[in-house]
């Protein structure tokens, strides 16, 4: 092999990772505007509701974050990393993050449940297990009840769901005529 061939297969697979690697930092400048962009726009729509502060700032940074994992698999795609392994690996890193949540998972769909479904309200005074007190907030994790001796107490969504409650309050279901 020629010097000069070898400086031309050289400079050739020079050229060639130049251009991956300005397309990659292209696609990095992009995803980092796009994720920029969605979570401002969640964060313009947040603000017309009631959620809490803290749940939309989460929700943001998950969106943020999401934008920028589809950007590093198109990322890795370039680069010619495997996508089916890209996927696997994801794919087997949330059953093991599913797996280490799974209470805090089960106590914020059971708080999606009552948010929905309402067996009681603001203000009712509420047993579950030997816990009496009135509901101050339903929240998305816990439910917070304070009793008659003033302590506060959060109690978790998925004991709720699934444990008898009884509504002590005195409140008369309205009967539409």
């Amino acid at each position: 092999m020629t010097w000069e061939v070898v400086a031309a297969t050289t400079g050739r697979l020079v050229e060639a990772w130049t251009i991956r690697v300005l397309i990659g930092l292209a696609i990095a400048i992009v995803t980092w505007q796009v994720a920029k962009w969605a979570r401002a726009s969640f964060d313009r729509a947040a603000l017309r509701t009631r959620a809490d502060a803290n749940a939309r700032l989460l929700a943001g940074r998950l969106i943020y974050g999401a934008v920028w994992v589809l950007g590093l698999v198109w990322l890795l795609s370039l680069v010619g990393v495997d996508q089916a392994g890209i996927l696997a690996t994801f794919g087997a890193f949330g059953l093991a993050l599913g797996l280490a949540v799974q209470d805090i998972l089960k106590s914020f769909f059971a708080g999606l449940y009552l948010l929905f479904e309402r067996p009681f309200l603001l203000g009712d005074e509420i047993q579950v297990k030997e816990h009496v007190g009135r509901v101050e907030e339903v929240g998305f994790r816990a439910t917070t009840i304070r009793t008659e001796d003033n302590v506060l107490i959060a109690v978790p969504n998925a004991i709720i769901f699934s444990e008898v409650v009884s509504n002590r309050s005195s409140r008369v279901p309205t009967q539409t005529p």
